[in-house]
């Protein structure tokens, strides 16, 4: 487990350096434009104020980032698998929060990505290990990105309570892989437009070391550790192709732990 998760860190770190490159960039340029306009005694009250909290701003989205990453960093021994330490009160529009703030700009700027996101309305707290479950999140989000290269497209994220009489497929994969009565659970999906999974490679999708990436680009460890996160919740995590195209991973989780 500290392997698993010392991987995860591994996979974050990329998306961290650029996601501070950003804010630094403005804070350093921000703070050169103040002194050239001391120098030209030209800097106004105003333009003081707006350059400081353009500043203050940027400065707290490192602090944020840096904090994010620090929550992943095992500072204790592994749990047993249950993550009792861990395991609180949050809300799917945290947790989604945290991933985005990971991914959203690079998306934006780098892969032309764009994140479109549905939380169900009923669906306003759940009882879980947030920083985990987010990474689990990040990492789904990251696949879809890398899945949807060079040309881009949209990844929709969804978080809601499923309905197991009315999905047929989704009842099947939470009867066959959790061990607790499947009754008060809840689902976040992710959804690509990509070109879909190779059916042959279906089954493989969550072994460690398995990945379809180029030489170099994929460790082949991010959906295998996504599965252990979810198993440790006492859920599942599955994929299917889209009828329309592109690949939708579902993780299936108990509200409650």
């Amino acid at each position: 487990r500290h392997a698993q998760r010392m991987a995860g860190i591994g996979t974050l770190t990329a998306g961290v350096a650029h996601e501070l490159t950003n804010p630094i960039s403005i804070i350093t340029a921000a703070c050169a434009n103040l002194l050239d306009e001391l120098n030209d005694d030209t800097l106004g009250r105003e333009d003081l104020a707006q350059t400081l909290a353009l500043i203050e701003q940027s400065a707290f989205r490192c602090a944020r980032i840096v904090d994010m990453l620090r929550n992943y960093a095992p500072n204790s021994e592994p749990d047993d698998g249950a993550g009792d330490n861990a395991i609180a009160i949050t809300s799917p529009s945290a947790i989604l929060e945290d991933a985005l703030t990971m991914v959203e700009q690079q998306f934006r700027k780098q892969t032309r990505v764009t994140v479109t996101t549905e939380i169900q309305p009923e669906l306003a707290t759940l009882f879980c290990d947030h920083h985990r479950i987010a990474q689990v999140l990040i990492n789904l989000l990251l696949n879809a990105r890398d899945a949807m290269q060079p040309a881009g497209g949209n990844i929709r994220v969804r978080f809601r309570i499923p309905r197991l009489d009315q999905e047929p497929a989704l009842a099947g994969h939470v009867h066959a892989e959790m061990s607790r009565a499947a009754t008060d659970l809840f689902a976040f999906s992710v959804a690509d437009t990509g070109p879909g999974i190779d059916p042959a490679n279906m089954g493989r999708l969550f072994e460690p070391f398995f990945t379809t990436k180029p030489h170099g680009q994929g460790t082949g460890l991010g959906l295998f550790i996504a599965k252990g996160i979810v198993t440790q919740h006492g859920g599942c995590i599955f994929a299917e192709n889209n009828a329309a195209g592109g690949a939708t991973f579902t993780v299936v989780l108990p509200r409650k732990q």
